[in-house]
């Protein structure tokens, strides 16, 4: 009891209101958006930026249940087909926390293991998106959803567009090495 409470007044003291570690699934995400909806109606929180929180946070998880790199499942059958059992479907490991920081900036914080052959496109998409006005963002969203999805992409393509664009170009990434050559820690950051 006492280490979950000296974590409880880590969190707090960090102007942590929810957080989760584990794996995800659309489930999780549900419960917790379900949650954080509540959370901000009974903070009286200002529609445009409850609207921009929910949709980071969406968006957030959403990339942690497509691309994390720490997975367990699908079960498959003896035909190597997946099983039709929905507690037997894929999961991936991530954090999320949202928050205030004591500024009264608010934020919406992800991180999840990558592979470290993706690092330079992940940044290269970062990048290309730093500065970038509302106006501009909106463009380039549009422009990406008439293209299509990128290679690989397990999506749109317009998740970081997106939350960029929800937080006014106030967001920051960071990637870390890991023990593992083959891993880095992928952490993304939006401000309201």
């Amino acid at each position: 009891a006492n280490s979950f409470l000296n974590f409880r007044r880590e969190l707090s003291s960090r102007g942590i209101v929810f957080s989760y570690s584990g794996y995800l699934n659309d489930d999780i995400l549900t419960g917790i958006g379900n949650a954080l909806r509540t959370k901000l109606a009974l903070d009286h929180t200002d529609a445009k930026i409850s609207r921009g929180i929910f949709s980071a946070f969406v968006e957030q998880v959403q990339n942690v249940i497509r691309y994390s790199a720490e997975s367990r499942g699908p079960e498959l059958d003896e035909d190597g087909e997946p099983v039709d059992d929905p507690y037997l479907q894929e999961i991936r490991y991530g954090l999320v926390a949202i928050g205030d920081h004591p500024d009264g900036v608010r934020f919406v914080t992800c991180g999840n293991m990558i592979e470290t052959q993706h690092v330079p496109r992940i940044r290269d998409a970062l990048e290309s998106i730093r500065g970038l006005d509302r106006k501009e963002l909106t463009k380039l969203m549009r422009e990406q959803l008439k293209d299509g999805p990128p290679e690989g992409s397990k999506g749109a393509g317009v998740g970081f567009i997106s939350i960029a664009r929800e937080a006014n170009g106030r967001w920051e990434y960071d990637i870390l090495p890991t023990d593992d050559a083959n891993y880095c820690f992928f952490c993304f950051e939006a401000h309201f």
